[in-house]
């Protein structure tokens, strides 16, 4: 019964009527006049008085609405109930006393009546019972007051209007299980978004921890003696490992966007610096490929602006990635401008194979490439150009594409990013950290992750403990010194989480022992969890050598003796 009379009266119902208000008021004022020029001034003014009573009451029932006031039950059918009342009233009287015109424009409103009681009925079932009959018995009246009518006249009247009835109570329930389809279907599609999140997370960490064993080791054995065709294979497995991550990488980075979980950072960076380290990057790519690869930076270019400078390089790299993917003679040019209204404007051209109107159509939805043999001849996933619009949007710009078959295209990025000033340079560099002799507890459940860790810091000359718990670790804590602990987050028995809480609580010996966490969790704010949570620092999976030893440095720094710092 409450679901009867109650499924979303005071929320969808209120809204309708606020977003149809300036039509209501509309037809309002022309019947207004209708009523002036065939019934006279006090006709227009009295219409015009009911009508201004009963917009006053919704939006005093809106106002409580937004103060989170609940107005009766009553009141929430009796307002829509009271304008179907006073319009079918009018439309009697219309009918009843006015000429052939207004007869015919009484008519037509009292369909009108019964067309907006069905579009109401939709969202509340309840609503047709309130307002279809009044316009319902107006109809129904108009031959009575005609007169003039046989009975057998009035029996096919009545047998019409029965039909009438009869079409509007199906129609009613055919518009309201449609709208109680598209709400599950919104209901259903909101919990397939969060469940894909959640899938991807997961997919995420499941394929980050093989994939730290697979480059974590790859890069172990380059330290290794190896002959060159042992080398350049270890090379072509680098390369692989590296190219699986950008997917994965841009898989995750999509799946972000689509759950409006990617944070932007700001901070100044130097526009030119970043262009020129892209040009670098991208160089020796181009040598091999026999392509020209040029940076163009105009001067009048702001020299710092304030910004996510690591998503600017994302967008930058994607676009020129793509240029060169699709050039096989010829050049590709980089240039960066300021925007026309401010900002920056990053261009990419190059003299590649173009693209034809349809493919421009649906160049940047996911998963979409030129056409079906562009990933076989050129490979990737189609993830690129969709996350650099996210991005662009996101920074608050806009990408736009030109090109044309054979002739090549062109991307333009404009970034509405503000000027910044050059931050503060420090006099003197900081003391370099050796962690040579440095002891460090590593606790992994994983007997690959153990190794791949212990063969980075070896190799950088640190004593290496492990553990594959958190009760392991604990003992280990309460017997032994360690300068830094590298934990890993989700490990069966006591997880990375409650050992650091038990270390924090001093139930291991030293309680500001520095512990970083090793994850494979990307997804956005979870170092900042980790964080809050106790831990130092979080590094990911797959392990960067360089990255981590310089975490583990800086975590060091602290505990390690002052005879380990160089100048």
């Amino acid at each position: 019964m409450r679901d009867f009379l109650d499924d979303g009266v005071d929320g969808a119902m209120l809204d309708m009527s606020h977003r149809s208000r300036t039509a209501r008021l509309t037809v309002t004022m022309m019947v207004s006049g209708l009523l002036g020029y065939y019934f006279g001034a006090v006709a227009m003014l009295a219409w015009l008085a009911v009508n201004a009573v009963l917009e006053s009451l919704l939006v005093v029932v809106a106002f409580l609405r937004r103060r989170g006031g609940r107005p009766s039950l009553v009141v929430r059918l009796g307002v829509p109930g009271l304008f179907t009342l006073a319009w079918s009233v009018m439309t009697t009287l219309s009918w009843a006393y006015g000429p052939q015109a207004m007869k015919f424009a009484a008519l037509v409103m009292m369909f009108g009546l019964l067309i907006e009681a069905l579009k109401y009925a939709a969202l509340n079932r309840a609503a047709l019972l309130v307002m279809a009959p009044p316009p319902f018995i107006a109809l129904a009246a108009a031959p009575l007051i005609s007169g003039g009518f046989k009975p057998w006249e009035l029996a096919v009247v009545a047998f019409t209007l029965l039909g009438l009835l009869g079409y509007m109570v199906q129609t009613s329930r055919a518009l309201r299980a449609n709208a109680l389809a598209l709400e599950r279907a919104q209901i259903e599609a909101l919990e397939a978004s969060r469940a894909k999140s959640a899938f991807v997370a997961m997919m995420s960490h499941e394929l980050r921890t093989p994939m730290n064993g697979v480059l974590g080791l790859a890069h172990a054995l380059g330290a290794t003696k190896l002959d060159a065709r042992q080398a350049d294979y270890l090379d072509m497995i680098i390369q692989s490992g590296d190219g699986l991550m950008t997917i994965l990488n841009d898989i995750l980075d999509l799946s972000k966007i689509e759950a409006g979980k990617l944070e932007l950072e700001s901070a100044p960076f130097d526009v030119r610096q970043l262009a020129g380290q892209i040009q670098k990057a991208w160089n020796e790519t181009a040598r091999r490929k026999g392509l020209e690869l040029v940076l163009t930076v105009t001067p009048d270019t702001p020299a710092w602006l304030l910004g996510d400078a690591l998503r600017v390089r994302q967008v930058l790299l994607n676009l020129v990635s793509n240029a060169l993917k699709f050039t096989e003679s010829g050049r590709v040019d980089i240039a960066i401008a300021p925007g026309e209204a401010g900002g920056l404007t990053l261009s990419v051209s190059d003299t590649g194979v173009g693209l034809t109107e349809e493919q421009l159509s649906h160049l940047f939805a996911p998963f979409t490439q030129g056409d079906r043999s562009t990933a076989r001849r050129f490979g990737g996933t189609g993830l690129g150009l969709t996350i650099c619009r996210h991005l662009t949007e996101l920074m608050g710009g806009d990408i736009t594409v030109t090109s044309a078959v054979g002739a090549g295209s062109t991307f333009k990025v404009s970034l509405a990013l503000p000027l910044a000033q050059a931050p503060a340079r420090h006099g003197a560099a900081a003391p370099v950290l050796d962690i040579d002799g440095a002891r460090v507890l590593v606790v992994d459940d994983n007997a690959v992750n153990l190794t791949v860790a212990r063969a980075i810091l070896e190799a950088a000359g640190i004593v290496v403990a492990t553990a594959s718990d958190g009760h392991q670790a604990l003992t280990r804590l309460l017997i032994e010194d360690f300068d830094v602990v590298l934990m890993d987050v989700h490990m069966p028995g006591m997880d990375g989480v409650e050992a650091v809480r038990r270390i924090r609580a001093g139930e291991a010996g030293r309680a500001d022992i520095p512990v970083l966490a090793l994850t494979a969790d990307a997804m956005s704010g979870d170092a900042e969890r980790l964080l809050s949570q106790g831990f130092d620092d979080a590094h990911p999976k797959p392990i960067r050598p360089a990255e981590l030893l310089q975490a583990v440095a800086r975590l060091a720094v602290g505990s390690v003796a002052p005879t380990r710092l160089s100048a």
